[in-house]
C-alpha cells in the first residue's frame, strides 16, 4: 500500500481520527491523518506498516482509577470486551480511559500481549461519531517511548493535542519541551496489572513539541528523546485556481497534494479539509454518495452541498435553526459551497442535529440527520 493511498484511507476514518502508534523511541517516522468530517456510514480496514485501524462504534464505560506515586487524571475500564484489533492478543492489565482534549470524547489506552511481544493499543472516539482502534509495534520495556498523539491536519479545533506513550517503572514524570520556549509537565498513569506506566501530555495545537524528558520521583532526568515534527504537505503546497471568499471570514482554496483537496481557512489557518479528487468527493468508503459534508469550527459552520442546492439549513435538537445560501465553486467540481455562524454553546454532535438542503424554488431536496450521541 502506498503512503499516499494509506494517508487518504486514514482520512476517511473520522475527524482527527488518527495519529498512528509508533514503537521506536527515536520516532524517525510519523504517520498522521488528515482531519475531516466523514461520517461513519461504512466500516473500513486500513493496514499499513505496524498499524491496524478499524472504524467501529465505541462504547466506553468508566470506573474509578488512580495513578501510583502521583496525581493523574483518567479512569480505568475493567469491563472492556475484546474487539477485533485484539485478535491473537491478550490484554495486560486494565484499560486507561481518559478524556481526549482534541475531541471531547473518551480515549482508551491499554497494553496487550501478541505473538511478537507486548504492544500498546488504543481506542479512539471522534466527535462526529466515528472511531477506530489500533495497536503499535512490539515495545522495548527498558525505554520510554511515544506511541501516538491526536495531531491532525487541520489542527484540532479545541486547540489542544494529546501525546501518549510508555514509561518504565523508574519514570514518575514526563515533560514536553516546546519549540521557542515552554514546558508542559504531567505525571504517569499506572493501570492495575499493566506491565509499564502510560504517560499522557496535553500541549497547545500549533506548537511544536521537540523533546520529551522523563524523570524519576526525585526529579532526576532518566531519559529524553527528540521527536521529528509531523509533516503535512498541505502546509507547503500552492493553491491551484482561484480562491473563494466566504462569509464569516472564511476562504476556500483548491490544492493538489497529490490528490485534489479543498482547504477551508480562517485568518490564514486551516480549519477544514475536503478531499475532492475522483472517487472521494462526498463519497463514503462504500462508494455511496451523500448530499452534504459539514464542518464546524467555534461557532462557524461550513462545507459542501450537492450541485442543485441553493440554501442549506442547520436544525438543532431544540428545533432552532440557521440557514446559509450556497455559492458555486469555480473549480468545476459540481458542488456548492456554504458558510454561516450559529450562536450556541454545547456540542451539536452530542445533542443531535439535521441538515436540510433546498433548491432555487425553496423546495426541500435532501436531508442529512445526525442522531444524538448517548
Amino acid at each position: 500500500m502506498t503512503d499516499q493511498l494509506e494517508s487518504r484511507l486514514r482520512t476517511t476514518l473520522g475527524h482527527a481520527a488518527e495519529h498512528a502508534p509508533k514503537a521506536p523511541s527515536e520516532l524517525r517516522t510519523h504517520v498522521v491523518a488528515r482531519s475531516r468530517q466523514r461520517r461513519r456510514r461504512g466500516q473500513a480496514l486500513v493496514a499499513a506498516v505496524a498499524v491496524v485501524a478499524v472504524a467501529v462504534p465505541l462504547t466506553l464505560t468508566t470506573a474509578g482509577g488512580q495513578e501510583g506515586g502521583g496525581v493523574a487524571t483518567g479512569t480505568i475500564d475493567t469491563r472492556a470486551s475484546r474487539p477485533s484489533v485484539m485478535d491473537h492478543k491478550t490484554p495486560l492489565g486494565d484499560r486507561l480511559v481518559i478524556d481526549n482534549p482534541s475531541e471531547g470524547r473518551p480515549l482508551a489506552i491499554w497494553y496487550a500481549k501478541g505473538k511478537t511481544g507486548t504492544v500498546l493499543c488504543r481506542a479512539y472516539e471522534s466527535r462526529n461519531g466515528g472511531g477506530n482502534e489500533s495497536c503499535g509495534e512490539p515495545l522495548d520495556d527498558r525505554k520510554a517511548t511515544e506511541q501516538g498523539s491526536t495531531e491532525s491536519f487541520p489542527a484540532p479545533s479545541t486547540g489542544v493535542v494529546l501525546y501518549y506513550g510508555t514509561a518504565p517503572a523508574e519514570v514518575a514524570r514526563v515533560t514536553a519541551v516546546i519549540k521557542g520556549g515552554g514546558r508542559v509537565t504531567e505525571t504517569i498513569h499506572r493501570p492495575k496489572g499493566a506491565p509499564q506506566g502510560i504517560w499522557t501530555v496535553s500541549a497547545p495545537a500549533g506548537k511544536t513539541v521537540t523533546t520529551f524528558e522523563f524523570a524519576d520521583a526525585e526529579g532526576r532526568t532518566k531519559s529524553r528523546f527528540t521527536r521529528k515534527p509531523a509533516f503535512f504537505p498541505e502546509t507547503e503546497a500552492e493553491p491551484i485556481g482561484p480562491a473563494v471568499r466566504m462569509p464569516e471570514g472564511l476562504s476556500v482554496d483548491l490544492y493538489k497534494v497529490p490528490g485534489e483537496t479543498l482547504l477551508w481557512k480562517l485568518d490564514g489557518q486551516a480549519v477544514g479539509l475536503d478531499i475532492v479528487d475522483s472517487g472521494h468527493l462526498m463519497t463514503d468508503l462504500g462508494g455511496n454518495k451523500y448530499p452534504v459534508e459539514l464542518h464546524d469550527h467555534g461557532k462557524r459552520w461550513f462545507g459542501l452541498a450537492s450541485a442543485k442546492t441553493a440554501r442549506v439549513t442547520l436544525i438543532f435538537a431544540d428545533g432552532r435553526s440557521v440557514s446559509a445560501d450556497t455559492q458555486p465553486d469555480p473549480w468545476n467540481l459540481d458542488v456548492k459551497l456554504f458558510a454561516g455562524t450559529y450562536d450556541r454553546t454545547g456540542d451539536i454532535y452530542r445533542e443531535g442535529f439535521q441538515v436540510v438542503g433546498y433548491d432555487d424554488a425553496g423546495v426541500e431536496i435532501w436531508q442529512d440527520k445526525h442522531a444524538a450521541q448517548k
